[in-house]
């Protein structure tokens, strides 16, 4: 057995992928599943803010979605409309788990870069946070509108 046939790609649509690439989705989607199931049995005693907690349930989901998608449909070319629907769930999986991560890395930015907050006199306002559902509900549409677009680009593209 040659390096060529081990490695090549399947002969024909719809065909299983190699081996590798199922064992390693389950021991990501395990892994995941053990962090989701490790937050929520200590969640008293891990100190997380409600934003770490909304943003690290929501990655571990959106991640698991991507892997899934990624190991059951990736090679699911035979028909046109399931291949493009993969290819939108696919896209759309990745950009939120993208887009949680870097979420992710502003809340730890903001951490890190806090200053000591002013004393609220007559003349200041009170500090007031931005909510974390105003980024979310402002992101999910601008994801599914690009996922949109890629498809109508694409159904052109089948058609002709």
């Amino acid at each position: 057995m040659d390096l060529k046939t081990v490695l090549s790609l399947p002969q024909h649509p719809g065909e299983f992928l190699h081996p590798v690439v199922y064992a390693c989705t389950a021991v990501m989607l395990l892994c995941l599943l053990a962090s989701v199931i490790t937050y929520l049995m200590h969640q008293s005693a891990i100190r997380i803010s409600r934003k770490g907690r909304h943003t690290l349930l929501n990655f571990c989901m959106h991640a698991a979605l991507t892997f899934t998608v990624f190991a059951g449909g990736i090679n699911r070319t035979k028909y046109p409309v399931l291949c493009q629907a993969v290819g939108i769930v696919l896209h759309y999986c990745t950009l939120c788990t993208m887009l949680w991560i870097a979420v992710t890395a502003r809340n730890i930015y903001k951490q890190v870069t806090k200053k000591a907050l002013p004393c609220p006199g007559a003349d200041q306002p009170p500090y007031s946070q931005q909510p974390l559902l105003r980024t979310q509900f402002w992101t999910g549409p601008h994801l599914a509108a690009s996922c949109a677009s890629l498809w109508a680009r694409r159904t052109s593209l089948w058609e002709s």
